[in-house]
């Protein structure tokens, strides 16, 4: 497993904090050493980070977890970009690439506690190819407590992507970091 960065450095860096045999490189280099990448940027950084990558991911499955959110003194709200949503916006920039959505919902605090044994919460998968989805439900399944739910086209992402400034409003209040799960399924 290879984590991408701007810098070399700063992945290998987050690399050797995870520890896990993972490895740091700069984020073509990964994308090139990738046969799946997950794309977890800022939503600012998106389109410019995937057009840098348009070459190394070709070919590749990327699976695309960006939420498109702005902030005020009121909170998050959800942003609509012109292709529909983000994971759209990487269709159109990653014509040769396959295009999934997922993991937009997961509180990277959990991910990050070593002491959580599982991770109550449904992880919901938006792609054109059963194949694909199928792959990235199953690589959320790897993860203890967690659920692959296939939900949908990519034209659906926007509707789960806008449902962060939701979590994030619950979590705020509740001082929680409350996932979801998909129930008689």
């Amino acid at each position: 497993m290879v984590i991408g960065s701007r810098a070399a450095e700063r992945a290998e860096s987050a690399a050797a904090g995870l520890g896990l045999g993972i490895e740091g490189a700069e984020n073509a280099e990964c994308a090139r050493r990738s046969d799946v990448v997950i794309v977890a940027v800022p939503w600012d950084g998106h389109a410019k980070t995937l057009e840098a990558l348009r070459s190394e991911l070709a070919g590749k499955l990327v699976v695309d977890c960006v939420n498109p959110l702005g902030f005020d003194k009121k909170g998050a709200y959800a942003l609509k970009p012109a292709e529909g949503s983000a994971a759209e916006q990487a269709a159109a920039l990653l014509p040769e690439s396959r295009v999934t959505a997922a993991f937009h919902h997961l509180s990277a605090v959990l991910l990050q506690d070593e002491s959580i044994e599982e991770i109550d919460t449904d992880v919901m998968v938006l792609g054109e190819d059963r194949a694909d989805t199928d792959l990235v439900q199953a690589l959320a399944g790897r993860i203890p407590g967690m659920r692959g739910v296939f939900s949908g086209r990519l034209r659906n992402a926007h509707q789960v992507e806008s449902l962060v400034a939701n979590l994030i409003s619950t979590n705020r209040r509740y001082k929680a970091h409350a996932g979801l799960r998909v129930t008689d399924v």
